[in-house]
């Protein structure tokens, strides 16, 4: 065993690279649904390897790549986080207030309670309500106290520590809460809550698929009807418009003929036409007999992501959407909003940034596209000069700092770029000339940067550890979790209480939000489950956007006030 802390000890980069392998197969381990994910299982395998080997990492790593996940995450959430200061979104923001302000104020009573220092405030904040990027910013306010280095270490060592005791039941108690108890807090079975939504959204006309691409198929036919050898493009196109129809093709004497909507058809015109299946069930009899010719059918597809940002797209419902002569022969494959997919319903209503994946003919996904908003066009180029320029100018705004009555006010540099990626995040929605970070470029910098920063801080707090259990023994850990389970559930209590009895909130869209609020995926996904729909993730998006600021934010708070409170 010493042979082998000797040799990892040598090689620093091997333990970072160990701890994130070993992380990643923690992470992957659930039990019905529960698990400690990526991060937590690397804060772990960085604990234990810290403790083996004792590796010596400079700090300027785990701060560049948690800068980049910074940026990242403000600049996914940008566009949603402005895009739901609306009236319509107030229950939802008012809930996702209620979520981290008391969750704030639950962190600062247990720590006074227990006599916790700054150091394990923070790593309760960041464990009992599920936000890793809170332990970031509340490092980065730890290196800037008025106290001694030694001070500073043993409050860094302690973050990641509270953080890995607490986070296992933050998010086993979140699932727990969003499936079982508040349910029954709230009396309401979620499957029944779930298909009453559904039919209150729908208007009672039922779920339909009237936009999506699972739901359609080309298909080509002679023409032999009269009343279709009688009509032009335009007319059989608005005869089955219930079913979205469209011609792709006319084919006449062998010769294929530029397509017009003034294109008068003729008996014997071979059509290749796309539409929801309904429409060919009696189409022999309203066109002619279908035909089989593999080189007539073959109509080149494209697939693209289109992101709303037109202001006559922006509040339509994918119903209306479906209708617009723009969307002619284009149809939908998936409707995403921030991270989360959600239901492409006829009834759901588009909003400025999501991003529609649409399919169809070269020239119609150009015109839908157009009309959407913008087409990612290179979706494997980032704009690495503005994502260096975001964090340079992110750096330099933390940099300033007001004095007000000796108490030195500032959003700090890790604050800063998170605001810097939010604006960023929003311009490139508005005006998407510049800035493109592609949505998996996006994923990989928030996965890579937060997972190398917490294997970072999981190797030097190692040895920590060690010595927290030797002088503290098992009592001092089990107040660390006692702790943790009442930051976790308080704030859920509260959150639950004020929307459905102030807010008047449906039971589902409670919960959703409540999964929102403390940025917790896997909650989403057992709501989903339970419910056995996935409409709860409706509310989901605008508090999760939220949660993601504020929380992130409260690591500095949270540091400043304990500090105060602990400062004679």
């Amino acid at each position: 065993m010493e042979r082998l802390s000797a040799f990892l000890h040598d090689f620093p980069a091997l333990c970072l690279f160990l701890s994130i392998l070993l992380g990643s197969f923690i992470g992957r381990f659930h039990f019905k649904g529960v698990g400690f994910g990526s991060v937590v299982g690397t804060l772990l395998a960085g604990i234990l390897i810290g403790i083996l080997a004792k590796p010596e990492l400079p700090d300027l790593l785990r701060w560049a790549f948690f800068y980049l996940f910074l940026f990242a995450i403000g600049y996914s959430v940008g566009p949603q986080f402005f895009g739901s200061l609306k009236k319509e979104a107030v229950p939802q923001i008012v809930l996702a207030l209620v979520v981290a302000v008391s969750g704030l104020a639950t962190v600062i009573a247990v720590t006074a309670v227990f006599g916790f220092n700054e150091g394990l405030a923070v790593g309760l904040l960041s464990g009992g309500m599920t936000q890793s990027a809170a332990l970031g910013t509340g490092l980065s306010a730890i290196a800037e106290l008025p106290i001694s280095d030694a001070a500073k270490a043993v409050l860094v060592a302690d973050a990641p520590l509270a953080d890995a005791i607490t986070y296992g039941f933050g998010d086993l108690g979140l699932i727990l809460f969003l499936t079982w108890l508040g349910p029954k807090i709230l009396r309401a079975d979620l499957v029944s809550e779930a298909k009453a939504l559904e039919q209150q959204l729908s208007g009672g006309q039922g779920s339909g698929q009237s936009f999506s691409a699972a739901h359609y198929s080309l298909r080509a036919y002679r023409i032999e009807s009269a009343e279709a050898a009688a009509s032009n493009v335009a007319a059989l196109e608005r005869r089955f418009a219930a079913q979205r129809l469209s011609v792709h093709r006319v084919q006449r004497g062998g010769e294929l003929l530029k397509l017009d909507p003034t294109l008068a058809l003729k008996a014997g015109d071979r059509l290749v036409v796309s539409a929801r299946r309904s429409a060919f069930l009696d189409a022999e009899r309203d066109i002619g007999p279908e035909i089989d010719d593999a080189e007539l059918l073959s109509v080149p597809v494209q697939t693209a992501a289109a992101v709303v940002t037109s202001a006559e797209v922006n509040g339509k419902t994918l119903g209306e959407l479906a209708q617009d002569p723009a969307a002619r022969g284009v149809y939908l494959e998936s409707l995403q909003r921030g991270a989360e997919l959600i239901p492409h319903e006829p009834w759901t209503v588009v909003q400025r940034g999501d991003i529609l994946r649409i399919i169809g003919a070269p020239g119609d996904v150009e015109r839908a596209g157009k009309h959407i908003g913008f087409v990612e066009r290179d979706m494997s180029k980032t704009d690495l000069m503005f994502l260096a320029g975001g964090i340079c100018a992110g750096m330099l705004l933390g940099l300033l700092k007001l004095d007000a009555g000796g108490v030195v006010l500032g959003l700090g540099t890790a604050g800063s770029i998170l605001v810097v990626g939010l604006v960023a995040g929003w311009a490139r929605s508005r005006y998407p000339v510049f800035g493109a970070i592609p949505e998996p470029a996006q994923r990989l910098l928030m996965d890579i940067g937060l997972v190398v920063f917490i294997a970072v801080v999981g190797m030097h707090a190692g040895p920590h550890a060690v010595e927290a259990y030797r002088t503290s023994g098992g009592s001092f850990f089990a107040s660390i979790l006692l702790a943790g389970v009442i930051v976790t559930t308080v704030p859920l209590a509260v959150g639950t209480i004020v929307a459905r009895y102030f807010l008047k909130m449906s039971p589902l869209m409670t919960l959703g939000g409540l999964a929102g609020a403390q940025t917790c995926t896997p909650g989403l996904n057992a709501l989903r489950e339970a419910s056995g729909s996935n409409i709860g993730s409706l509310a989901y998006t605008v508090p999760y956007a939220i949660g993601n600021i504020l929380l992130t934010v409260w690591g500095p708070v949270v540091v400043a006030i304990v500090h105060a409170m602990r400062t004679p």
